[in-house]
């Protein structure tokens, strides 16, 4: 599975009309193409950023002149710009229902091409269970792009305190994926769930 991560850096007053129309519009238009596997939409209103991830059974789905058109749409409509990420879901969990308002964090991270297998197998074996003993989490998803070894942790939980209660997870792990992994993680990003319509099931890829 394959993830499309559309950002869109938009003007504050203008985030919630822009998310109304990819509510509208762009929704159907992408559930509807093939080889789409859902949606996702989330937001972090301070800084207007809106993020919408398209996930694909193969990368091409995600590149047909309509998705491009509704895409530049909704960068209009926010008068912002856009910036697009493709990366591989290599390992994932979807324990349970992401609501509406339920927050994301994004780690962004850094791999050594080298070592992609290790830090793959260092998520499935440590971060996964990790975050998955909470009861709060919704979803976890390891996103990797294999050509230049950036990656994302993106998770969703029940509420705030279920994400602030599993961030003593990540940050025991930090330290120790550099050493195991070779993955160094450089920031993490607070959002929003919109909606999702994403059906992750269970991934684990070497």
């Amino acid at each position: 599975m394959y993830v499309r991560i559309n950002t869109i850096y938009g003007e504050k007053g203008r985030t919630d009309a822009a998310i109304d129309y990819i509510e509208g519009s762009d929704r159907a238009v992408v559930e509807a193409a093939a080889g789409n596997s859902g949606l996702a939409t989330f937001v972090d209103r301070d800084a207007g950023l809106i993020v919408a991830a398209s996930y694909w059974d193969e990368p091409l789905h995600s590149s047909e002149a309509a998705l491009t058109k509704v895409r530049e749409g909704a960068a209009a409509v926010a008068g912002g710009d856009l910036a697009t990420e493709t990366y591989e879901v290599a390992a994932a969990v979807q324990p349970a229902a992401t609501h509406p308002g339920a927050p994301v964090r994004v780690a962004r991270v850094q791999i050594e091409l080298a070592r992609i297998a290790d830090a793959i197998g260092f998520v499935n074996d440590e971060v996964l269970p990790g975050l998955t003993s909470h009861s709060g989490l919704c979803s976890a998803q390891l996103l990797i792009d294999r050509s230049s070894g950036a990656g994302l942790v993106v998770t969703a939980w029940r509420d705030d305190a279920a994400a602030e209660a599993a961030r003593a997870v990540l940050d025991q792990l930090r330290d120790r994926a550099a050493d195991q992994a070779g993955a160094k993680f450089l920031r993490v990003e607070t959002y929003t769930m919109i909606r999702t319509s994403a059906r992750l099931g269970a991934v684990q890829l070497g």
